[in-house]
């Protein structure tokens, strides 16, 4: 009986014991399974991106059209390095819950002011809602002197708001040095870099880079431009370069080649590299500002905060493709971005 018993036992832990094998090898591989995709699968990290919508045949960073208004039913899918990213929200940048931080910079080569026009950027600036914490800089010396920091007091800003004289725009000493090298400057040296809140720049310049000093030499490199567009995508900082020139230079024998059209060009090449708008109005130097900052008010005021959960982890800079449901309408949005919004020093 003792050996019958024996024997039944054995037959009967065999396939119990075969199951449980076969089990473990399940959990086992299911275990691998989820470690091998964990880094993407388990990535959830809130990436911010500033979109609006534009007609389908105007070209990128064209400011001059009509602008549609967008809709989150426009957004048909959005993939950051080839990924789907799914949609978190959809809210209006001005008047919205993120912050905005807007640096404006004032060219050390310029007078502008002189005739007024810090006026008429105070009326601008004064337009903008509450979430719009706005600072101020010049560009010096191919760096960015930040006279203030940002803030919600207007009236701090304000102050610092005092034009050039010729004297000081005709001092070597306050030669931008080249604008594009003072926004890469700007961009890894961004006062209160908070991933949390949105970041643009308001540029006026010329886009002449008068430090070449070769004659007859390209004066608007591309490269320039280029470097300078990429490195604002990395830190999610989106540009709004407005055309200014001296109508008098404060040095007239200052370089003024490539001033029509290839000044603005080279600003917007800048928009097209990393989304945001140029602003200018024929081939001079507006005599009044009030114009293209109404301009600019009206593009901020179309454009939206689409935020995603990337599946990467923050910090990781990839290709942004996002496509719409409508025919008549382009998305138009930086061509990549950093994941979370994380500042690149």
């Amino acid at each position: 009986m003792t050996m019958e018993f024996n024997s039944i036992s054995s037959t009967q832990d065999k396939p119990r014991c075969a199951g449980s094998a076969r089990f473990l090898s399940a959990a086992a591989s299911a275990l691998l399974l989820i470690l091998a995709v964990a880094p993407d699968t388990l990535a959830q990290t809130p990436t911010a991106i500033v979109v609006r919508a534009i007609p389908v045949r105007s070209k990128r960073g064209d400011s001059s059209t009509p602008l549609p208004p967008l809709t989150l039913a426009d957004i048909a899918q959005i993939k950051i390095g080839g990924k789907v990213a799914p949609v978190v929200s959809f809210t209006p940048l001005l008047n919205g819950p993120h912050v905005l931080q807007l640096m404006v910079l004032l060219d050390s080569n310029q007078m502008l002011g002189t005739n007024g026009q810090l006026d008429e950027l105070k009326s601008f600036l004064s337009s903008l809602p509450g979430n719009v914490e706005i600072g101020l800089g010049w560009l010096l010396q191919g760096q960015v002197k930040v006279v203030q920091e940002f803030t919600m007091d207007r009236d701090a800003v304000y102050k610092q708001l005092i034009p050039q004289t010729r004297e000081q725009a005709a001092n070597p000493k306050n030669d931008n040095g080249n604008p594009f090298a003072c926004l890469r400057y700007l961009a890894s040296h961004w006062p209160d870099a908070d991933p949390a809140k949105l970041r643009a720049v308001l540029m006026f310049s010329d886009g002449i880079i008068r430090s070449n000093s070769e004659p007859g030499g390209d004066l608007n490199s591309n490269s320039d431009a280029s470097d300078a567009a990429l490195k604002l995508e990395r830190d999610s900082i989106v540009p709004y370069p407005f055309y200014w020139q001296d109508p008098i230079p404060a040095i007239p024998t200052r370089s003024t080649a490539g001033t029509t059209p290839g000044g603005q060009d080279v600003l917007s090449q800048v928009v097209i590299d990393a989304s945001g708008a140029a602003l200018y109005e024929g081939l001079f130097a507006p005599v009044s500002l009030t114009p293209l900052l109404s301009r600019l008010y009206s593009i901020l005021n179309s454009e939206s905060v689409v935020t995603v959960n990337s599946l990467d982890k923050p910090g990781k800079f990839s290709n942004l493709d996002i496509k719409s449901t409508r025919d008549d309408i382009k998305i138009f949005a930086p061509d990549q971005v950093t994941t979370g919004n994380v500042p690149v020093k």
